[in-house]
This record gives C-alpha cells, structure tokens and sequence, in this order.
C-alpha cells in the first residue's frame, strides 16, 4: 500500500526552512507509524513524501496520518514506472477503465521533472483512451476525477484526495505549557498550539483530588496518543487546595482573578524550567467573569512571560464544535470544570493597586510547597485503571440525610424532598455542625463535581459521606418517578 502526502504550507518555506520542517515532519510520522506498529519505507521527494506500508491493505493508518501536523491532505495511489508517454496512457486504461463504466469523469494530470511531454498531454490522451467506457468527460462536475502525477520516472494514480489539518510539524516552533482543566476549552487551545508546530506540555491545578485529576487526564491521552506524534507530552499536577485557603482571605470579588494569577505563576515557573517560551490558555474573550479584557488584562500582570490564547475570539459553540472534532468532547462533557471559589459578585474590572493589596493578604510560601511537591505525569505512558466509584450513588436513598449544596436561591426553587441546605464552604469548614460520623449523608449539586469533592473530603475525616454522580437532570427526573410510583 503506498499513501502520498501533499505538504501545503511547508511548500512556502524557503528551501532552508523547508528542509528544517521536512526532517521533523518525517520523524513525527515515523513516531506515528511506529506507535502502530507499521512497517514502512518512506521516501522525501522535496513537494511530496511517499510512504510504503509493507505488508498491509490497512486504510486506518489514513486517519493516523491526516493526525500529524504538516500534512495538508494525502492519497492511497498506484505507483508505476513509464518510459514514455504511451506507459503511462496504457497504466492508467487498465487502472480506470471499469471505474469510469456509466460515469461522466474528468483527468487532473500533473508532472515533476524534465519530460517529452505536457501534463495537458496526458490528460488529453488518457482522457481520449477512457471516454468509449465512460458516459464522457465533465471537467466542471465530473462523477469520479482521475488524478496522474508524474515525478521523475515514477507516474502516480489516485482517484480521492483525502483533507487532513495541515499546520506545521510539532516540534518545529518551540515549546509551550498549556494550562488545562479537562473542560472544553484547555483541551482545544491546546490542539491549536500542537497545530502550529508547539511541542505541548501541560499544567493542571487540581482543586478536586484524585478523581478529578483522573478525569483530566483521559481528556489529555486523546490530544497525547492521537495528535501529539514527535515527542512525549508531559503533565504537571499542583494540589492547589492550600492555595485556595489563602485565597479565602482576600476580597471575595477578586478571588477568580487571583485564583488564575496563581495559576499563571506556577505555568510560568514550569515554562521556564523546561524552555517554554509561552503559555497557553483555553479563555475566550467575555466568556465568564475572569475573562473580560480588563482581567485579562490585570492576571497577565502576575507574570512575565508572553500568555497565548487561541480562542481569544470564538464562541462556546465554536469550541464545542471543535472538541468534537478533535476528539476530546465526551471526556471534556463529563469533566465539567470544577471551581471552588465561586464569588456571588465578581470584579469585571479588576485593579492592578487591589489586586496587589489583596495578595499581601497570601502567605505565597503555600504555593510554592505545593509547587515543590508537584507530580509529572508521561501521559502518553501513561495507563489507568477505570476508578471504582464507591461514593457516587445514582438513586435517591431513603434512610440518608440528604444535603443540597448549590446556591440558596436555587435549593429555594428546587430541592429534593426533605433535602436541606448548606453551602459548600460552611460544611467544610464545621462540617460537626452539619453531621455526625455515624449518620450516612447524601450530598448534591448542579453537575455531581462540587458534590464529589466535598464527599471525598469528609470521608478523609471518617464521615459517611456520598454525593448524586449525575447532576440535577437526572436528579429531578427521579423525583418525579418516585412521585408518581408513590
């Protein structure tokens, strides 16, 4: 089986650049081919690379292929050796003659090289020896078009050019740290950055232990295992729960802009171990309340290194659009990114001067412990057991307390009956006041995240406590089946 690559915007380098992008284009593909055990021979004809799969019809290694960056689009062809104009007339009767039977088709030929005759030569004469077994020629809506190139001694056939996603060869623009949440967005920043040629590493703040850190990571293995072909990405885990304790001693207004200069401080601290040259982020201009451009503004300040954010201007559905493309959207939906510090009446434009006043408020040495006990993590060596889940719970028991934990005016509208109300920071802070170690407790939430993190934390206490893994839908549709079976 032979693929050819078409090469795009490589195509444009000057021959010096052209050669640099070219031998780390090939050794990612190779890191492609190898990773899937393939056998091959692949030969660089400069505007094109010819790759030799050896002993295998295999069509998956297609979509392998159209996953590493640089390839503009690729072809399954026939390769043929000619000695004139006649072989290749005679190759290409024997190769479409029953592939054009009722068809209306068009020839696209092209050549390479120093030759006795035009590409407009093979079309017409190709083109002439085909129509008898065809419906006739359509150059502007043909049913099937014939493709013949021509380079040096060797002629190629190929009837489908297949789109892959172009880009630069990872490894040929530097190094970045992405900051990430397993959430759509991270994940989709990320894939652009990998697509411009960045060799991606990733930074994850975990605000929720070890499940949510588990969630993160499968959102992570589909951009490591199937686009991030070159290099081996790595993920750097900072428990950053010490860091939002600190955090609650600031100005309630500000903690998510000062949430995220933290998260910009450790990024940098890891880029500039590594030699990155830029972070990466998933924020979308407007898209929450730490994302307008005056807090974009003020979290950059916490920093001296150049922040990059692909999706600056699109909107969610844009991304959405493109997680599903990329592969990551059924990690990303369940991951639902989790935050801790929920502020009633966010800051939209933050002060440089408060912003700092209020950090002197932070024992910043917490942070870097934290940082100093960081955890990296080889994802694409990376392999995990599916977790058991023995705190979630997907009924409604009838012999738990049950506690709703979103915000008061939502439990106002809806609760679960004979729910009662706490807020998230008020059980972990006097969660005796709340509940006893002997008493089984339910707790909920919008989507099952907050829930989750809140009961793993009593039960590191010696609380029975679980939580609703599947958020308020399904929570209220069982109401109303219980309601109606009762």
């Amino acid at each position: 089986m032979f693929v050819m690559l078409r090469l795009g915007e490589l195509t444009l380098k000057s021959d010096r650049s052209r050669r640099r992008f070219l031998r780390q284009l090939i050794h990612n593909i190779k890191d492609a081919l190898d990773t899937h055990n393939y056998e091959y021979k692949i030969r660089n004809l400069w505007s094109r690379i010819i790759i030799e799969i050896k002993d295998k019809e295999d069509e998956n290694v297609i979509d392998i292929l159209r996953h590493v960056f640089g390839i503009h689009s690729l072809a399954i062809i026939r390769v043929a050796q000619f000695t004139g104009l006649d072989d290749i007339v005679y190759n290409g009767v024997e190769l479409f003659r029953d592939k054009v039977k009722g068809k209306k088709f068009a020839i696209r030929a092209r050549r390479a090289g120093k030759h006795s005759f035009r590409s407009i030569d093979i079309a017409k004469k190709l083109g002439a020896e085909l129509k008898p077994f065809s419906s006739g020629v359509d150059l502007s809506n043909p049913d099937i078009e014939i493709y013949v190139e021509v380079r040096g001694g060797e002629v190629y056939y190929y009837t489908e050019i297949i789109d892959s996603y172009g880009g630069l060869p990872i490894g040929s623009e530097g190094r970045a740290v992405a900051l990430v949440s397993g959430g759509f967005d991270s994940a989709v920043a990320a894939w652009y950055a990998l697509r411009r040629g960045a060799e991606v590493h990733y930074v994850f703040c975990n605000l929720d232990g070890e499940a949510y850190k588990n969630d993160v990571i499968k959102v992570l293995k589909v951009l490591a295992d199937n686009w991030s072909y070159g290099y081996q990405p790595c993920l750097y885990v900072i428990d950053f729960n010490g860091i939002l304790k600190e955090i609650k001693n600031t100005r309630e207004d500000y903690w998510n802009v000062i949430l995220k200069r933290m998260m910009y401080r450790v990024a940098e601290r890891i880029a500039r171990e590594i030699n990155a040259d830029t972070i990466i982020t998933g924020e979308s201009l407007g898209q929450v309340s730490s994302q307008t451009m005056r807090n974009l503004r003020v979290s950059q300040m916490a920093v001296g290194i150049p922040i990059n954010r692909p999706l600056f201007g699109l909107d969610k559905e844009d991304i959405i659009k493109l997680s599903r493309e990329i592969g990551t959207y059924d990690y990303s939906s369940k991951v639902q990114e989790y935050c801790a510090i929920v502020p009633e009446k966010p800051i939209l434009k933050a002060s440089p001067k408060k912003v700092a006043e209020e950090e002197d408020k932070i024992n910043l040495d917490v942070l870097w412990e934290a940082y100093n006990r960081m955890e990296v993590i080889s994802i694409r060596e990376y392999r995990y057991e599916e977790e058991s889940d023995e705190l979630g719970i997907d009924y409604i028991p009838d012999n738990m307390k049950i506690i709703d934990i979103r915000k008061k005016d939502e439990y106002d509208e809806w609760h679960v009956p004979g729910a009662v109300y706490a807020s998230m920071s008020e059980i972990l802070a006097e969660p005796e006041k709340f509940l006893k170690k002997e008493e089984e407790v339910l707790f909920y939430c919008d989507v099952g995240v907050t829930s989750r993190a809140v009961a793993e934390y009593l039960r590191s206490m010696g609380y029975k406590a679980y939580y609703f893994k599947y958020g308020l839908p399904k929570l209220k549709k069982l109401c109303e089946e219980y309601k109606k079976e009762r």
